[in-house]
């Protein structure tokens, strides 16, 4: 290997492109599942239920599931401390959250 300039590659930098690829999904409950890989995201939804006898209950119906590296796990965790951090001074329901 050489350290000559003109004998390395010029590194362009990459253009990023996004896309949607699914419709959007609301979750109402999420689940976290962790090996010493990945971190595992199930997202559901509960939604009332009745039974054969009438019982009214609650479900969790788990739909969709992501799985992350520890990396990735943490830079989301880092993007949503900071949206909630900025969300605080606009209480949930009017109440003022407890301070810490």
């Amino acid at each position: 290997m050489t350290n000559n300039p003109s004998d390395r590659e010029e590194r362009k930098p990459l253009q990023k492109v996004v896309a949607v690829k699914d419709e959007p999904y609301y979750a109402n409950c999420t689940m976290v599942e962790t090996t010493p890989f990945d971190i595992s995201l199930l997202l559901g939804k509960v939604r009332p239920r009745m039974d054969e006898q009438g019982n009214r209950s609650l479900v969790e119906v788990y739909e969709k599931q992501v799985y992350l590296s520890h990396l990735q796990a943490r830079a989301l965790y880092d993007a949503l401390g900071r949206s909630l951090a900025a969300l605080r001074p606009q209480a949930v329901g009017g109440q003022t959250p407890p301070q810490q």
